[in-house]
């Protein structure tokens, strides 16, 4: 983010849908919401857990991955490429 503030981008399950993760069919709702945070306040690495600026909890599991396009999606129609910088390249 410009001024060198960093958010999370990521998913967030909708709980009416089951399981979590399972590809949607075509007449079915995603089993998830794309969500981009608030800047971060804290991150502890170690532990995968981070909070931002509004107080929200974020919950980091494994490594940074997009194999879908959409968070690189949601951030382009956020800010123009030329503001983007990834922090980590993602896994495909």
């Amino acid at each position: 983010m410009p001024g060198d503030k960093e958010i999370f981008v990521g998913l967030r399950h909708r709980p009416e849908t089951v399981p979590p993760f399972k590809p949607a069919d075509d007449d079915e709702v995603l089993p998830f919401l794309l969500r981009n945070s608030s800047p971060i306040k804290t991150f502890e690495r170690r532990r995968g857990i981070g909070f931002t600026e509004s107080g929200r909890r974020y919950v980091v599991i494994g490594e940074p991955s997009d194999p879908t396009g959409m968070i690189r999606l949601s951030v382009s129609q956020m800010m123009s490429a030329e503001n983007i910088h990834w922090k980590y390249v993602f896994a495909e």
